[in-house]
């Protein structure tokens, strides 16, 4: 390898380390807003049932050197609004959200810091939730939950828009595929 070669290969994961920040400071942190917009009337999505009775921690994600390079995080607290975090750190997983089919691409990691054992049951609570940002926005395809939590995706910021029902898993979410701006964990 060349002197020039090396030096593009540094530049390049530079480049790529640099557009994986900027994706992460793009995780949106605003507040929600106090009406949400009409639903478009957007077919729903396919939603299959899935359960654990063992807790998924941030740490107990086993993922590969390039998944690594292209995962984000985005820790949520109960009640609020926004990521708190956008390192990995210490918590329950409560979704992945993928840029494609069958959970490939970037993901998003979605987890509570706070949480132990899962959330709660029912989907009338509010265990957090987040903007997904520019650069992550309208390019979510596919998505898991995990602890006993689902996930509901708006077509617009703030859990605004049309929106999908609460979701368990989807490898593929039909008419709302790059669609999410938003999501809420319930």
């Amino acid at each position: 390898m060349t002197i020039t070669t090396r030096t593009r290969t540094r530049r390049a994961r530079l480049a790529a380390v640099v557009g994986g920040l900027a994706a992460i400071a793009a995780l949106g942190t605003t507040a929600p807003a106090a009406t949400a917009a009409p639903d478009d009337g957007a077919a729903p999505v396919r939603v299959e049932a899935v359960t654990s009775d063992t807790p998924v921690m941030v740490e107990d994600l086993k993922l590969s050197a390039q998944a690594a390079r292209t995962t984000y995080y985005c820790a949520v607290l109960d009640g609020t609004f926004g990521c708190k975090n956008a390192k990995p750190g210490t918590g329950l997983v409560v979704a992945r959200l993928y840029q494609h089919i069958d959970y490939g691409g970037f993901q998003v990691v979605v987890y509570n810091p706070k949480y132990r054992e899962g959330c709660t049951a029912g989907t009338g609570d509010n265990e957090g939730g987040a903007n997904l940002g520019t650069a992550l926005a309208n390019k979510i395809t596919s998505v898991k939950t995990y602890n006993h939590c689902d996930v509901r995706l708006y077509n617009g910021n703030d859990k605004t828009g049309a929106h999908t029902a609460f979701i368990d898993r989807d490898d593929y979410l039909g008419s709302f595929n790059d669609r999410a701006n938003s999501f809420r964990i319930s």
